[in-house]
């Protein structure tokens, strides 16, 4: 068997022992005692055994017969190799032996056992081993995923394109929103240009391949679900149509969550954070077992945050906290309960911006500083209080028979005023506003999903069934109003605070406002079948919907399917091919051959073939895909009739992706991404204005703030303890090419490069009696680069400036 070591060939070995019933340990080796930092995912043994050759430089030596269906458990902490090992082997049967400084042999613990020549061998970097669906991952890299399939599957098999943020990747950035924790990740872009603030849900929206994306927390459509990035395990971006396991979802793609769930290993941390713009926060995570035999498990986390921004004015509040139980009924069975709540009684302004004259356009007035508020702070009053109740069941009929089923009910109350922007006028330096309301706002949501997975062979093919159902029940009311008369304008030199209060607004409306209510519900039924004939894969998956809001007038039925193939190669390379379709309801007043009737839902289709790769022996994961994709029924004016609309837009939108993640030695792992993308009205009558007044046709023009290039590129290097004990530090780069300003494309957002770094210190493994202490900090745009983005000549917003944010904890 070849063996590699340290990253060089050390030649072909045969090796014979005879390995003799013993404990664990004997014969322990001068490497065995050695402490290092070893995360090694639940997954096959052999895979695992390469992790922990990497991560410890411990050969180990086994039958492959014993050792071919066992899998490990999993190994995170500071440790010795020699009770990694231990850990690693828990529960499989097998002990172990030293039979030198770093090597080992493995035999059945009830029995001795003749080892052939069959030797674990590997670089010195983690190989490309499988982890946990579901679970944090390893450094940058993870190999599993459920968010395509809702089974767990390697990511090489999947045919679509799925990006992971792995939690060390939240740790090194420490991102304040799901947007930032987003940013290194192919074909995604933020809606607005500064991601780094919060909305009240810590949540900025984004687009996935030029198209608005749906956010999910465990498999379900994230309603009021705390996405602090502090809360998650991981964060998936599904690319491309995903209807058939979705349900309503636009072409471009979803953003899946996972929460944090509870540890068999008791472990905790206690951080207190700090930043500019008066940043200050809390933060507590503990976890583990609440009885010996560790049936019972728990997970307490929660957040504590003030900050202001760097817009005048703006201020944010927030306290939010989850609470895990995991019942392990026996070894088949077991059940999660997860509840949140979360409540900011201060949140900032997302509708107001600047315009773009003074800002992205220069003005003989100069420049619009990047904290100027045109909003009036006398009217700007906003809170949010949400809830949230989870629960995750799990049953193993048989090894091939599984049951899953998620449920969730939340709710949530909020109320809203503020001021928007209106027209410019260059002639007063002026710009007119708006007011709005929307007050005792209410709303709910019921859902659930379940389904049952089978494993079977038919002759040479086997196949891994699934069949589930989809309910999700929606409901929201509260008052809403508008004032479009009274509010004063404001200077766009010299602003003026008070000038509109909420008196004034109730003045205005005479106290009157509109009565909203929006019921939806939506019950399917899907399908799957992955089949697997020698080294190729297919996925072939189906989903029937019915969905309404609340009358038949607006029931829809749509079929969404997709089809799949990879070919995975000895050497790693997987070549794939998938075909998708989505669909989203909309309302709307279609005027068609002289009757009226409710829009069709939005349909989208997309084809993508790409290339994945895995390198031998190193763990790391690479894609890149070409796809195309379009939008169909895209609501747009009809010409003859101003107050109705036509079904007869559609968005196309292609490009190119490339992806890499890889954990290339010891301490050093890399984030590398690339895009190409163009997303432009392929079939429309609209018209738009240019920015000298012209009217033009938009068809053929491209859609506003989606750059045409992208890159991104990230490195996390932990220094030797030999060196500088304990220290790590990152650096990472982001390039956004040039974007319509407008949607009559007559002006442009300039291109920029931001840069991005910080590091962090395990003080305790210099100083051992601060073992536990951690410091940490992380610099978002460490150039103080000023750079704007526009949707409109009226509406654009300045990118964050310069964001420091550091930690002090305490971990163990």
């Amino acid at each position: 068997m070849t063996l590699l070591a340290s990253g060089q060939f050390a030649g072909l070995l045969t090796h014979t022992a005879h390995a003799e019933t013993s404990v664990a340990g004997t014969g322990a080796g001068a490497g065995a005692g050695t402490v290092r930092h070893f995360s090694i995912g639940a997954q096959p043994l052999r895979t695992a055994l390469h992790a922990f050759l990497a991560q410890s430089g411990i050969q180990v030596a086994y039958p492959t017969s014993d050792a071919g269906d066992v899998h490990s458990a999993a190994v995170s902490g500071t440790l010795t190799a020699q009770d990694a090992l231990s850990r690693l082997l828990a529960g499989t049967g097998l002990t172990y032996r030293f039979t030198g400084a770093s090597s080992v042999v493995l035999s059945k613990a009830s029995s001795a056992i003749m080892l052939g020549p069959v030797r674990v061998g590997g670089t010195a970097s983690s190989s490309g081993v499988g982890q946990s669906a579901y679970g944090p991952g390893v450094g940058f890299v993870a190999t599993q995923s459920a968010s395509a399939t809702r089974t767990d599957t390697p990511l090489i098999q999947v045919p679509k394109s799925v990006y992971v943020v792995t939690r060390k990747q939240m740790d090194d950035l420490q991102p304040l929103t799901i947007g930032q924790a987003l940013q290194y990740s192919p074909g995604i872009v933020s809606t607005t240009a500064n991601s780094n603030t919060p909305s009240a849900s810590l949540f900025q929206p984004v687009r996935q391949r030029g198209f608005e994306s749906y956010t999910f927390v465990d498999g379900l459509l994230n309603g009021t679900s705390v996405s602090d990035p502090f809360f998650l395990d991981r964060i998936e971006a599904l690319s491309g149509p995903s209807s058939v396991m979705y349900g309503q979802a636009n072409p471009g793609g979803l953003i899946n969550m996972t929460l944090k769930r509870p540890t068999e290993k008791a472990q905790g941390q206690f951080n207190v954070g700090f930043g500019n713009y008066g940043r200050y926060e809390g933060q507590l995570d503990f976890s583990g077992p609440l009885n010996k035999s560790k049936t019972l498990l728990y997970r307490v986390i929660g957040v504590g945050i003030t900050q202001g921004s760097q817009v005048d004015y703006n201020h944010y509040k927030r306290l939010a906290a989850q609470a895990d139980i995991e019942w392990k009924i026996d070894d088949k069975t077991n059940i999660t309960l997860i509840g949140q709540f979360s409540y900011d009684p201060q949140t900032v302004d997302p509708s107001i911006g600047v315009p773009a004259y003074g800002s992205l356009i220069k003005a003989d007035f100069g420049r619009i500083p990047v904290s100027r508020y045109y909003g009036d702070p006398a009217f700007s009053n906003s809170w949010n209080r949400e809830y949230m109740v989870e629960a995750l069941f799990h049953h193993e009929f048989t090894k091939n028979l599984q049951f899953n089923a998620t449920a969730r009910f939340d709710e949530q109350s909020r109320s809203a005023c503020r001021l928007t922007l209106g027209d410019v006028d260059f002639t007063t330096m002026t710009i007119s506003r708006s007011a709005f309301c929307s007050g005792q706002y209410k709303g709910r949501s019921s859902q659930m999903t379940a389904n049952l997975s089978y494993k079977v062979r038919t002759g040479p093919i086997s196949h891994s069934f699934l069949v589930g159902v989809d309910y999700r029940g929606q409901w929201a009311d509260g008052y809403w109003g508008f004032d479009f008369n009274t509010v004063p304008d404001v200077s766009i030199l010299n602003p003026q605070y008070h000038q509109y209060t909420s008196t004034d607004y109730t003045h205005a409306t005479n106290g009157k406002f509109t009565w909203t209510k929006y019921p939806y519900w939506q019950d399917a039924v899907y399908f799957q079948d992955q089949m697997n004939w020698r080294r190729f894969y297919v996925t072939l998956a189906g989903r029937q919907d019915w969905n309404g809001y609340g009358g038949k007038d607006l029931f829809n039925r749509p079929f969404t399917w997709n089809a799949g193939i990879n070919y995975v190669s000895k050497i790693g390379l997987a070549p794939y091919f998938n075909y998708a379709k989505s669909f989203m309801p909309q309302t709307g007043n279609v005027y068609s051959a002289g009757t009226l009737r409710q829009p069709d839902p939005l349909s989208g289709h997309q084809w993508e073939v790409g290339l994945k790769y895995q390198i031998p022996y190193i763990q790391s994961f690479i894609s890149a895909a070409y796809y195309d994709l379009s939008e169909n029924n895209v609501l747009v004016g009809n010409p003859d009739f101003p107050n109705y609309s036509s079904e007869i837009g559609q968005v196309k939108s292609r490009g190119v992706e490339v992806s890499a993640h890889a954990n290339l030695a010891q301490g050093l792992d890399l984030i590398l991404n690339y895009t190409w993308n163009r997303v432009y009205n392929s079939r429309t009558n609209l018209t738009g204005k240019t920015l000298d007044g012209q009217t033009v046709s938009l068809m053929g023009k491209h859609l506003t703030q989606q750059p045409t290039n992208a890159a991104s590129g990230f490195l996390d290097y932990h220094f030797p303890d030999t060196i500088a004990p304990g220290l790590s530090i990152n650096f990472g780069g982001r390039y956004q090419g040039r974007s319509w300003a407008d949607q009559a494309n007559s002006f442009r957002n300039p291109s920029y490069v931001l840069f991005d770094g910080g590091f962090n210190w395990d003080a305790g493994k210099f100083f051992q009696s601060v073992k536990g202490l951690n410091v940490r900090l992380s610099i978002s745009n460490l150039g103080n680069k000023t750079y704007v983005q526009c949707g409109s000549s009226d509406m654009c917003y300045y990118g964050a400036k310069r964001v420091a944010y550091g930690t002090i904890g305490y971990h163990w």
